[in-house]
């Protein structure tokens, strides 16, 4: 390592990053040097953000620098060094293996399929081909009919391989299922019954696209186009039915150059006695893991919020979070992240622990 000086500038400096600090600590202090059982030197310093603010804990180790930010104590220094120790060495296992899971989520992203709830059992291809062609200024001349009465669009524009397919189905959804799914929209309180008027459906979906965001990129073009339509009345998809104007609303940020993340993602909201919980069903369909939070006395909006932030962030930064690490909304937020079984989303889910 080297000497107390040079690591405690070491500190200062990383603890002037926009994502820590961003700014130059008031008083950065050397208090003690240790060996871990594993061997790893390291070096522990307590640092003020301000004159009157109270000392806090950073470390400078052979696995890199690092603070949570939590208050120094002299009584169990060593303790809690170790353990951001432990949390460093955890970090560099992960970005060591998050090649192999970026390739393993990929193999299940990139699909992307809703069903379309429409008044009547009719559709017309060349309407809706002129209606995305007025919205986005992509042609679709150059489609196929299969013998299902499928229509496959070929897409270059978003994809060599991008492929837009759209069959009509003369008939409700089966099983009573986008009613059921419908209550779950607590932003629509019309849901349920609008989802019983439906008389027919389109099945949408888009696949071979070059990546899971050029894939969602021209599903919530056609979902948009789609829903301009009178005839649709809503569309199922993510375990729930959303309204036109919220699909309209997710296609504005296409518009604006942006990644249409609320087209493609939907934030569940559960409350029971036990407190709120939300949850994301969407990002696995982009190479990402859902995300949770579970049981917690704040407020419905709060937690959306929350989860809308997030959910953009690991898409539009390209991130792979991880278990045992930790996120927040600013530098001053850290809240430990759990991988374990889903509570409202199938198979595994990542839970925030929040605060």
């Amino acid at each position: 390592m080297r000497s107390v000086f040079e690591e405690q500038v070491a500190v200062a400096q990383w603890l002037m990053h926009p994502s820590e600090l961003g700014k130059m600590p008031k008083d950065v202090r050397f208090t003690k040097q240790f060996t871990t059982a594993d061997g790893i030197e390291c070096m522990i310093f307590k640092f003020k953000k301000s004159l009157l603010s109270p000392w806090l804990l950073a470390i400078a180790s052979d696995s890199g620098i690092f603070s949570e930010q939590q208050k120094y104590n002299p009584a169990t220094e060593i303790e809690d060094a170790t353990k951001l120790v432990e949390f460093l060495k955890q970090y560099w296992q992960n970005k060591a293996k998050e090649q192999t899971d970026r390739e393993e989520k990929a193999k299940g992203a990139g699909v992307f399929a809703a069903f379309a709830l429409l008044k009547e059992a009719t559709w017309n291809a060349l309407e809706f081909e002129k209606a995305f062609q007025d919205e986005w200024g992509i042609t679709l001349s150059d489609s196929e009919s299969t013998e299902s009465g499928t229509k496959a669009y070929s897409v270059p524009e978003l994809g060599a391989k991008a492929i837009l397919a759209i069959t009509l189905v003369e008939a409700s959804v089966p099983g009573g299922e986008a009613e059921y799914n419908a209550q779950y929209n607590y932003l629509w309180k019309d849901a349920v019954q609008v989802a019983k008027s439906h008389k027919a459906h389109l099945i949408v979906s888009v696949l071979g696209a070059d990546t899971p965001k050029g894939g969602g990129a021209l599903f919530a073009m056609a979902l948009s186009s789609i829903c301009h339509n009178e005839n649709t009345l809503g569309i199922y998809y993510n375990n729930v039915v959303v309204q036109p104007n919220y699909i309209f609303a997710g296609a504005e940020f296409l518009k604006m150059k942006q990644f249409p993340v609320l087209s493609l993602v939907w934030i569940g909201i559960v409350q029971s006695e036990n407190g709120i919980s939300g949850y994301t069903t969407g990002l696995t369909n982009l190479g990402k893991d859902e995300i949770e939070i579970v049981n917690v006395r704040k407020s419905p909006n709060e937690i959306r919020d929350f989860l809308q932030n997030i959910a953009s962030y690991v898409i539009e930064e390209d991130v792979i979070l991880h278990d045992g690490e930790t996120i927040g909304a600013d530098n001053t937020q850290r809240l430990k992240i759990v991988k374990s079984a889903g509570v409202n989303v199938k198979g595994e889910s990542l839970k925030i622990l929040y605060q």
